[in-house]
């Protein structure tokens, strides 16, 4: 029976990952994976925040609080995925640079399906990752699910709006489902999650990743609030897939994505919270 449902929760893994990439590719024209080049400066310091500095963060976190082996690859796969689509409602909540936003995720989605293999053989020296493995399938369940997705926007507009809330549906019942059959079928490596510094790590991680895009998305308070939430906010998608990949019998690596996935789900809705609340403040004063 735990055989069936561990087969059920990788397949809900990756159903999540090609209905969230469709829906993304269905919500945006290709002319808008350009726009954002007009502003080369900012495009690099994002870059520089979340495939730079973010994993040098990640490395010093690990060096201040060591964890298990299954834990730390956790982190370092969500250090090493950026360009989570959960942002976009959070920027719209928000009311901040929704365009910017929008490019911002396309850019480092695309740089992350190029970056994550090289990089995690220097993040995991002491770990067998399967780079080809890892490439192929990024580029198949990633990039060709979004880039499929933005050619049926391009060519059959009306198709893509009637279509991409079955998919957008199916992907949060998915992740559901996901966390769901994980955490009973590993509820132990979910606790050991909590009883070691992995949580400690993981609330760090997030905030400090914040920050660093905060302070970095200058001079304007929009796009300082959306290089914030998308260097906070990884691609738990790009991270599902290397952990099915290569560690799918190391449960506390999946325990550990999902923590971080969660936890920066309601650390940035929180921040979210309060910077529309101050906003709102502001505006009445």
């Amino acid at each position: 029976m735990d055989v069936i449902l561990q087969q059920l929760a990788n397949l809900s893994v990756l159903i999540y990952i090609v209905t969230t990439m469709l829906s993304m590719g269905l919500s945006f024209f290709p002319k808008q994976f350009i726009e954002p080049l007009k502003d080369k400066k900012l495009i690099l310091k994002s870059l520089a925040a979340n495939f730079i500095l973010v994993p040098i963060l990640t490395y010093i976190i690990l060096q201040v609080i060591p964890l298990q082996t299954g834990l730390a690859i956790g982190l370092v796969l969500m250090a090493t995925g950026a360009g989570s689509p959960f942002m976009l409602k959070l920027v719209q909540f928000m009311k901040a640079d929704i365009a910017f936003a929008v490019g911002l995720m396309l850019i480092l989605s695309t740089v992350t399906l190029f970056y994550m293999p090289l990089v995690l053989s220097i993040l995991l020296p002491d770990v067998s990752v399967n780079h080809v493995s890892i490439a192929v399938s990024l580029l198949v369940l990633i990039f060709l699910p979004l880039i499929s997705g933005t050619a049926i926007k391009w060519r059959y507009n009306n198709i893509a709006k009637k279509i991409k809330p079955i998919f957008n549906q199916i992907s949060n019942i998915s992740i559901f489902v996901v966390v769901l059959l994980y955490l009973g079928l590993n509820y132990k490596d979910f606790l050991a999650v909590f009883g070691t510094g992995a949580l400690i790590a993981a609330v760090t991680f997030i905030l400090t990743a914040f920050l660093i895009g905060y302070l970095l998305g200058g001079p304007s308070k929009n796009t300082k609030t959306v290089l914030g939430l998308g260097t906070a906010i990884r691609n738990s998608s790009a991270a599902f897939v290397v952990a099915l990949a290569n560690f799918s019998s190391e449960y506390d690596v999946m325990a550990m994505i999902i923590v971080i996935y969660m936890l920066s789900i309601i650390l940035m809705m929180l921040i979210s919270r309060i910077g529309a609340i101050t906003g709102k403040a502001s505006k009445d004063v």
